[in-house]
């Protein structure tokens, strides 16, 4: 057994000695590979340390293992001696043109091509050969863009059918905002698309285009990332975010739609947004239509209780149509919400039922009285003599605002100087005063013996009404019944001549008298009412035909009766 262990214990270690001599051989031929392999790669390091990788192009043209010169002549060389070929997408050649016919040059020296391979580090070359490197001069490869231009123009690419157009990103309003619309890139081949393509080709030498990739495609010239359209939208939203409340009292209110305000803006090619005063003012003419009362007859309630339509004047509401535009800008471009009412060229009292309110002067020249009202209650009457009917002076009907008041006032004309105590003129030159030359109010004076268009009146009651109405108070002045036609007739003599001559029918010796009036009062027309009795020859006629029928009967044809005198109505007095 002793003999036995020592031979084992012999052999394990010859084992351990010859395993111990190959851990160690090996150790040395890894060493030595390493160390190859080290100075393989920092001999790689050394030589591209100036040498373009392996695997690396400069401006599309291959440039490994050359230095910055070699890549630069390779890229000269290459310049003019290559074609660019247009593929479809099936890679059948649909055109080609050489880089002769482009022009195609080099416009940079070897200066940039040092620059790129000073950029480039040794120590990475190893991993260039599984990732190749492309590098770009900071000045691409030249091209006469004249060629260029001409040959994209010449080339045919009619057999390429297209099926989407291209479309520009653009503003679009959605109901509540501005949003910008994605660009839609279409597939319809144009010249700048392929005027683009080829110069892509040409400042990195490739050698082929391919028509299906969109390079040659029309393209959209705004897109939805362009901080011009996106800053537009950013000002209009800030617009449409700004509120214009309307309170025009009473309760009423008027709240802009907002598909309304989105079309009052415009933008031109670059995104500057502008205000479309045209769409403002549409806006503004609508609220016009609703709320303007200027310029249209009022219904109006007398004191007795009649019902009648006022013609217009120059009292009520009318919005200012460029002040409301102008107005508006300026709410918007100050960016703050506001609540106002619209900006007036004409302002009445109330928007509620009636734009005159209750609070008024009410000229009945009918009845020749005046009614003042104060908050709805009737606090002053007064008899009065308006504007001279026979004198064409007659007293302008309508509603008018009371201009401004002034005690010891001369009133003016082409032939007088009056002085008065109180006036309050609402219409051209026509207004309340006190008559103090007056010793009678009322009745029919003022048709002959009026005044030159004001309202006469006492002088106690002038003072009442100058101490209780204000400057803007509305004048209502009106007629009721026939008279404003009876006053036409007195004003128009010669339409009552006309109709005395059309009801002489059939002449017998008893219409002599008829004949006669009209005759008398024909003749005491003026020349230029005359030539407006357009039946006169009808008179001349029934004249001639009595004289006649006097003859046969035997009496004195020159003999006629007498008409009948027309007194005045009363006896003429001083008019203001």
């Amino acid at each position: 057994m002793s003999i036995f262990r020592g031979k084992m214990m012999s052999t394990s270690k010859k084992d351990k000695g010859q395993k111990k001599s190959f851990s160690k051989a090996a150790m040395i031929k890894a060493g030595i590979i390493v160390g190859a392999l080290l100075i393989i790669y920092l001999a790689g390091c050394i030589y591209f340390n100036d040498h373009f990788y392996i695997r690396s192009k400069v401006n599309g043209v291959g440039a490994s293992f050359k230095d910055a010169q070699g890549a630069y002549d390779k890229i000269i060389n290459s310049a003019d001696h290559y074609n660019i070929t247009f593929v479809d997408g099936d890679g059948n050649v649909v055109n080609e043109v050489s880089s002769a016919e482009l022009g195609v040059g080099v416009n940079y020296q070897v200066d940039q091509v040092q620059l790129l391979l000073d950029s480039q580090t040794g120590f990475n070359w190893v991993g260039r050969l599984f990732v190749p490197a492309e590098y770009y001069t900071a000045t691409g490869n030249s091209y006469d863009a004249t060629k260029v231009k001409s040959v994209a123009s010449s080339l045919d690419f009619s057999g390429q059918q297209s099926t989407t157009e291209s479309q520009d990103a653009y503003i679009d309003f959605d109901g509540s905002q501005f949003v910008v619309v994605d660009e839609v890139y279409g597939d319809r081949i144009d010249e700048e698309g392929v005027e683009a393509a080829i110069i892509d080709a040409v400042e990195n030498l490739r050698t082929e285009i391919n028509i299906s990739d969109g390079t040659c495609y029309h393209k959209p010239a705004v897109l939805a990332e362009d901080d011009n359209i996106n800053a537009a939208v950013d000002v209009l939203n800030g617009y449409m975010n700004t509120a214009i409340h309307y309170d025009l009292g009473e309760g009423i209110t008027e709240e802009i739609p907002a598909a309304t305000k989105a079309t009052w803006f415009t933008w031109d090619d670059d995104f500057n947004v502008t205000f479309n005063r045209d769409a403002i003012g549409e806006y503004v003419n609508s609220m016009g239509e609703k709320y303007n009362t200027y310029g249209k007859a009022k219904p109006f309630t007398t004191t007795s209780g009649e019902e009648i339509s006022v013609p217009a004047g120059s009292f009520g509401w009318k919005i200012a149509y460029d002040g409301e535009i102008d107005q508006i800008i300026a709410d918007l471009t100050a960016g703050q919400e506001v609540t106002r009412d619209f900006t007036y060229l004409y302002r009445g009292t109330s928007h509620g039922e009636h734009d005159y309110g209750n609070s008024y002067v009410e000229v009945n020249l009918s009845e020749q009285h005046a009614y003042v009202y104060k908050d709805g209650q009737m606090v002053i009457d007064s008899d009065f003599v308006s504007g001279n009917i026979s004198a064409g002076n007659g007293t302008h009907t309508g509603v008018y605002p009371i201009a401004y008041k002034e005690k010891d006032a001369t009133l003016r004309g082409d032939n007088y100087a009056t002085p008065v105590d109180y006036w309050m003129p609402f219409n051209m030159g026509e207004g309340l005063h006190d008559a103090k030359w007056r010793s009678s109010f009322g009745g029919s004076i003022y048709k002959t013996s009026g005044s030159h268009g004001c309202i006469n009146l006492p002088k106690d009651k002038a003072k009442e009404i100058f101490e209780t109405v204000e400057a803007g108070w509305p004048v209502i002045v009106f007629y009721t019944g026939n008279t404003e036609q009876d006053n036409y007739l007195i004003v128009n003599p010669q339409i009552k001549v006309q109709q005395l001559i059309a009801e002489i029918e059939a002449v017998t010796l008893e219409s002599e008298a008829q004949i006669v009036s009209a005759r008398i009062q024909y003749d005491a027309l003026s020349d230029e009412q005359k030539a407006e009795v357009t039946n006169y020859q009808d008179l001349v006629n029934a004249e001639l035909q009595l004289i006649a029928l006097k003859q046969q009967a035997g009496l004195d044809a020159g003999a006629q009766e007498p008409a009948p005198e027309i007194a005045p109505e009363v006896a003429p007095v001083p008019a203001e």
